[in-house]
């Protein structure tokens, strides 16, 4: 079946109303691609990886929108999918959550989807390649300070990079600065995998945004740091901001000029240490 549609809006949030109606009862997965037409407008989000690397696919064996939602600075994707032999299949899955004996409903855990979270159409994490990521961009500097008390996170509204500062007992401190709250909450509700701590020993909560050491502002990473007044410094600042080789606009400075840079120098402590996100 083929569905056109005149402008710049998407049709995606039909699927579940055209499956009901088109759908073959018998088969509960379908199988759809979506593909802009026309010039090429890199501003649209459906015109970077989302796009071309997912929404037009046509071989994958499972794919669900989760959410789809503009912020006040930002489009926000969050998908579920599987690729054929990637990880399992879709049949692996589906007895994973069949409750039937088999080893896969015994482990479910190894044959979930994949997700995946897209900021303005372009890809920021997924649900397994999250801790190779985020692990090491925290660990190595966390280690590099003989004792880290009062960490800042740049970024980071998924939730994992708190998660990992977190899984340090010298921690005392840990300030989040995202500019945006509502991807902060979304994140929480579809991708809580992100900002699980309640298997941390060190942590007091469930959810890492809940954490008692941890402190979660909304506010912009730029003028946070060019205009704060420092009582108490911080020993690791860690930025996990967006990628640097897509330069959007709520990036602003924070990869140009030496403001920034000289702002987080003097927000350090002695023997300080910042990790910054490259691609």
């Amino acid at each position: 079946m083929d569905f056109f549609t005149c402008g710049p809006g998407q049709s995606i949030h039909l699927l579940p109303t055209i499956k009901k109606l088109f759908g073959v009862p018998v088969n509960t997965n379908m199988i759809w691609s979506h593909k802009l037409r026309g010039s090429s407008n890199l501003e649209n989000p459906l015109e970077q990886d989302l796009g071309k690397y997912y929404l037009r696919q046509h071989n994958m064996d499972l794919k669900i929108p989760l959410v789809s939602k503009e912020t006040d600075f930002q489009h926000v994707d969050i998908y579920e999918y599987i690729f054929p032999n990637e990880r399992g299949s879709l049949a692996s899955y589906k007895k994973s959550i069949s409750n039937d004996g088999s080893y896969e409903s015994l482990h479910p855990e190894l044959y979930k989807p994949n997700k995946v979270l897209f900021l303005d159409g372009v890809q920021q994490s997924s649900y397994y390649g999250d801790s190779a990521y985020h692990e090491a961009l925290v660990h190595p500097a966390m280690i590099a300070h003989v004792n880290p008390k009062r960490v800042a996170i740049i970024g980071g509204g998924e939730g994992a990079t708190l998660r990992e500062v977190l899984k340090h007992k010298s921690v005392d401190e840990v300030v989040m600065i995202d500019i945006d709250g509502e991807l902060v909450e979304m994140c929480r509700e579809y991708l809580p995998e992100w900002n699980d701590c309640s298997d941390i020993d060190a942590s007091d909560a469930e959810s890492c945004f809940d954490d008692s050491r941890a402190t979660i502002r909304y506010a912009d990473a730029f003028k946070y740091f060019i205009d704060a007044e420092w009582d108490e410094q911080f020993d690791v600042i860690i930025c996990d901001a967006l990628d640097p080789e897509h330069a959007v606009e709520i990036v602003g400075d924070l990869y140009t000029g030496n403001n920034f840079a000289d702002s987080l120098y003097n927000a350090l402590s002695d023997n300080g240490v910042v990790s910054y996100t490259s691609e």
